[in-house]
């Protein structure tokens, strides 16, 4: 399972921006690497936007001075969640 957590600055108002990325990121990847797939959304203060991809920050608003494009985030989602997919395996009859 991979795990992506996005944390949001609230006040700010950056939770439809935080929303639209999960909504955004489930359809591109498609029901059978949604399995894979864990998001979690955590509201937050401070302007903050960071996104962390198993433990480990991948993007913070406050660092590059701006919010991350999907296609960012795509990137380092990709390396993770696009190993071979687990078939089933069909017996002989």
């Amino acid at each position: 399972m991979v795990d992506l957590e996005i944390t949001y600055c609230q006040p700010c108002g950056h939770q439809p921006r935080a929303v639209d990325m999960v909504s955004q990121l489930l359809a591109a990847y498609g029901m059978p690497l949604n399995r894979k797939l864990s998001i979690a959304l955590k509201p937050a203060d401070k302007g903050v936007f960071d996104v962390i991809l198993d433990g480990k920050l991948i993007f913070s608003k406050n660092q590059a001075g701006r919010f991350p494009t999907l296609d960012e985030i795509k990137k380092q989602l990709d390396t993770k969640l696009t190993m071979q997919l687990d078939t089933p395996t069909q017996s002989a009859m």
